[in-house]
């Protein structure tokens, strides 16, 4: 079962102050330009896992959606976070902070570390397996929380093995303290699958543009920690 968010503590709060002002709600749909799937061209595929007991084989990998905050139709990349519940879109959605929504500072930070610095063409979009891995994260953190992060145990688990060793390579760099993490929002809403975002949510193609540009910052970082060490 889903670990309890803090969330619905806000919820309930909305429902039991009727005075307080309503949230702009978000229309989000899939983005016309993705051929009939709602995930970015190549970026996704079928894995095997267990979720809540039951073995289970899903689709995973990097969702290419559109949103519009009242400027049009805006491209933007992201992962859903409930695998109890379908993608269905178009849906009006909700932003919502990431300290509202998660159990902890540490799912923050490492989703924010996901989501801010590794959504590149070196990393979460080098493959249909490293966007299927990425995705795996972001359930095991949904699940069992990043303090616990183990992809062979707890209410989430990732049998693919080819996938599996992609994301524990993902997982490894994104506690190794070498990349910076983003603050996280979410777009929630009922009946549909939650989806991760941040205060700028990653657009289309900009892990092509900045993929060059991550890989000069971590090897600078490298280079900087070893004349450190001589």
């Amino acid at each position: 079962m889903s670990r309890i968010k803090t969330i619905f503590a806000a919820l309930a709060l909305s429902i039991a102050a009727p005075g307080l002002a309503e949230a702009a709600t978000i229309p989000i749909r899939d983005n016309p330009d993705n051929g009939g799937s709602v995930f970015a061209t190549g970026f996704n595929r079928s894995i095997s896992i267990q979720y809540e007991g039951a073995n289970r084989n899903v689709q995973a990998g990097v969702f290419s959606l559109q949103y519009d905050e009242g400027d049009g139709w805006v491209d933007f990349y992201t992962f859903c976070l409930q695998l109890s519940e379908y993608l269905s879109l178009p849906r009006d959605h909700e932003r919502v902070s990431g300290g509202d929504y998660f159990a902890s500072g540490d799912d923050m930070n490492a989703l924010g570390v996901l989501y801010g610095s590794l959504m590149t063409t070196d990393y979460v979009f080098k493959n249909a397996n490293t966007a299927a891995a990425a995705q795996s994260i972001v359930w095991e953190i949904t699940e069992d929380g990043a303090d616990s992060f183990d992809l062979a145990a707890g209410d989430f688990k990732l049998f693919t093995t080819d996938v599996l060793a992609e994301a524990n390579a993902l997982w490894a760099l994104i506690i190794s303290g070498d990349f910076l993490s983003t603050s996280v929002d979410v777009f929630a809403a009922v009946r549909t699958q939650d989806l991760l975002t941040s205060s700028v949510p990653v657009p289309g193609a900009l892990p092509l543009l900045f993929s060059g540009l991550a890989g000069l910052g971590f090897a600078s970082r490298r280079q900087k920690r070893a004349t450190e060490a001589a």
